[in-house]
């Protein structure tokens, strides 16, 4: 069967374009010719490329002076290149690309939709979930797979679209047990499953062979300001003899010095960039990413992905808990888990990770949980890509 996968992919976000993957990587694994419906998040992929593609000859001018002075700007560049050759090398994208139906040609060229995984239908903060709804789109039959409402409760002046969105849908499965719970109350059947990194990893794990990790740690932060947190992990980074890593979901700006204040700021973020301890990996690529979680001891984040790549390479993991409302609308995806783990995976802040690894605790998930989760999940995909399902 020819599918097509409808999901946020394009983008720099580490965990959206991984999850793209990891899902296109599980439908074929099933058997499945897939391709990745190249949508945009905006008229101008502005989230992918980031208005390089836009620049007049002054703004590369500009640019090029600014990356000389160590502002920031090479890096966010060197991470759209390297996304977009990872996109190139391993996402099989539609040769059409669309920001709306309408701008969708009339030949699709595929016998599916699978929508997800991700926060598709995440509504009222950020973005509008009727093109993963499939309004306005060809007929063609759909399933979701571990969609996402990235919320506790679906909006009152939401509902009627939703209604009439996932009525198109001829099976639902999410990724929290809140948007089954959404779906449910809305008079819709859902199916509580994985996230499809855990699809694709999920099993290495058990295969990957012991004393391969090395003392390194990971961070990746999506809200924390790492400029916080420098000397804690430098001095993390020398008393355990080991490598930090940090990747952040927006390059690491450093304040042009027309003032005192700003000079200071300058001269501390040059210096961070400088240090010998930590290296700040904000023009990593998304394949750069994954290869840092397959060789971490330790990881630190505020990101669900970041959980779970932790847990398809054995790594041991720290969250911190949101202090932004937005966030910690979110945060169900990360206590379900947490309910599976010994240890504790949940903590307040940067320092109580350090300490808690300094202390040599461990958080420990239950593997015969994880892995009937899994079976399960791909049980209930299978059976959805069946011509009589």
């Amino acid at each position: 069967m020819k599918i097509g996968i409808l999901t946020f992919h394009s983008q720099l976000n580490y965990g959206g374009v991984l999850q793209c993957w990891a899902l296109q990587t599980a439908l074929e694994k099933l058997g499945h010719d897939v391709v990745v419906i190249d949508r945009w998040q905006d008229k101008n992929n502005s989230w992918l490329e980031k208005g390089y593609d836009e620049y007049s000859m002054f703004q590369w001018i500009k640019f090029l002076v600014r990356s000389a002075m160590g502002l920031g700007n090479i890096h966010q560049w060197l991470r759209v290149r390297r996304t977009k050759r990872f996109f190139a090398a391993h996402l099989r994208l539609t040769p059409y690309h669309l920001f709306d139906w309408k701008d969708a040609p009339k030949e699709l060229g595929i016998d599916m939709f699978v929508v997800g995984s991700d926060q598709v239908w995440h509504c009222g903060d950020w973005g509008d979930p009727r093109v993963y709804l499939l309004e306005g789109a060809p007929e063609i039959p759909a399933i979701a797979y571990a969609a996402s409402f990235g919320m506790t409760e679906l909006p009152q002046e939401f509902v009627d679209l939703f209604k009439r969105g996932l009525s198109k849908f001829k099976a639902i499965s999410c990724r929290e047990a809140e948007g089954v719970e959404i779906c449910r109350q809305l008079g819709f059947d859902a199916t509580h499953v994985v996230d499809p990194t855990l699809l694709a990893w999920g099993e290495d794990a058990e295969t990957l062979p012991s004393g391969t990790k090395r003392r390194e740690l990971v961070c990746y932060f999506l809200s924390v300001r790492i400029d916080d947190h420098i000397a804690a992990l430098e001095s993390f980074a020398r008393k355990n003899k080991c490598r930090v890593s940090v990747f952040m979901d927006e390059a690491y700006w450093l304040p042009f010095p027309k003032n005192r204040a700003a000079i200071k700021g300058y001269v501390r973020g040059l210096r961070n960039r400088l240090s010998l301890d930590i290296r700040i990996m904000d023009s990593a690529g998304p394949a750069e990413f994954l290869y840092a979680f397959k060789r971490a001891k330790w990881v630190v984040s505020d990101s669900f992905h970041a959980l779970m790549f932790s847990i398809c390479y054995g790594c041991d993991p720290r969250i911190i808990k949101p202090s932004s409302p937005s966030r910690q609308k979110m945060f169900a995806r990360i206590n379900e888990f947490a309910a599976h783990a010994k240890g504790s995976l949940i903590v307040n802040s940067v320092q109580d990770a350090l300490d808690s690894f300094a202390n040599g605790e461990k958080v420990v998930f239950d593997r015969d949980w994880r892995s009937a989760r899994r079976t399960a999940s791909l049980s209930w995909l299978r059976s959805k890509l069946t011509p009589n399902s």
